[in-house]
């Protein structure tokens, strides 16, 4: 997501948008599942899929609500061990459905609703396991790298 986006979901209170990468996995797949989201009316609330800024490219990131704090939120993505701490200020937006599987997906489903609870609340049991499988990875890759290097 990028300034274009940005500016849509200012000018219009909503966009539609194609996420990219595995951050939320499982929930939504790169390029394949589409998100409704609108502007943030009010204040995010926990297990809340909220769009924020980061950075000077003002780059959209599409993360869940961990727990929210007087000044900032606590976001991780569902498929990531890392938390980060985010301003109120940059929550811009909120996702209201999903398209996935040939239909759309309202967040007040009672099935996604457990879903976001239960992914939310397990947290940080799900943390460790998320960093060992990250950190295993790398160290295949390095491993990989030296033999191809040797080649």
């Amino acid at each position: 997501m990028g300034k274009a986006q940005l500016e849509q979901l200012e000018r219009h209170g909503m966009y539609l948008s194609v996420p990219r990468g595995t951050s939320m996995l499982p929930m939504l797949r790169s390029k394949r599942d589409v998100v409704e989201i609108h502007r943030l009316e009010r204040p995010a609330k926990r297990c809340d899929l909220v769009l924020y800024v980061r950075g000077e490219e003002q780059q959209g990131v599409l993360h869940r609500v961990i727990a929210v704090r007087e000044k900032d939120y606590v976001i991780a993505g569902d498929n990531c061990w890392w938390r980060e701490i985010i301003p109120h200020g940059q929550v811009v937006g909120v996702a209201v459905r999903f398209y996935r599987g040939g239909r759309w997906h309202e967040v007040t489903d009672p099935g996604y609703r457990l879903y976001a609870r239960v992914w939310t609340d397990l947290f940080y049991v799900r943390r460790p396991f998320l960093w060992l499988r990250d950190k295993a990875a790398a160290l295949l890759r390095r491993r990989r790298n030296r033999v191809r290097k040797r080649a």
